[in-house]
């Protein structure tokens, strides 16, 4: 009886491993949806850019900058979205969000009177 090539012993080992390795390596996850951007404006009642207002949408938060803007990447839908700043009436707004699209939601908001006024 012959021996056999240690050269074909070695395809044989590299043959299992190969197998092992394929055999274990997971499934691709399924492609996950593109996001798409929210970029809210929040002007005050003359239309100047309104900094420092609180923007949420669920599961996220976030403050507008000197330009009264800030941007949420999010999964295409449609989205309730808070407006809040002390001394203004806070607003919802509903914004629709598409895959690889920016969506800007303009939103004004009214300054309350003032205590002082209100006597």
């Amino acid at each position: 009886m012959r021996l056999r090539t240690p050269a074909f012993l070695v395809a044989c080992v590299f043959s299992c491993f190969l197998c092992v390795a394929l055999a274990q390596t997971e499934p691709k996850a399924p492609p996950q949806p593109e996001k798409g951007i929210l970029d809210v404006v929040v002007l005050d009642e003359a239309g100047k850019p309104l900094p420092g207002v609180l923007v949420s949408v669920p599961g996220y938060r976030s403050t507008t900058g000197l330009g009264g803007t800030c941007r949420f990447g999010l999964l295409p839908g449609r989205y309730a979205v808070l407006i809040r700043k002390p001394g203004y009436r806070g607003r919802r707004a509903n914004a629709g969000v598409r895959p690889g699209e920016t969506t800007t939601a303009r939103v004004t908001l009214q300054k309350l009177p003032s205590r002082a006024q209100q006597k």
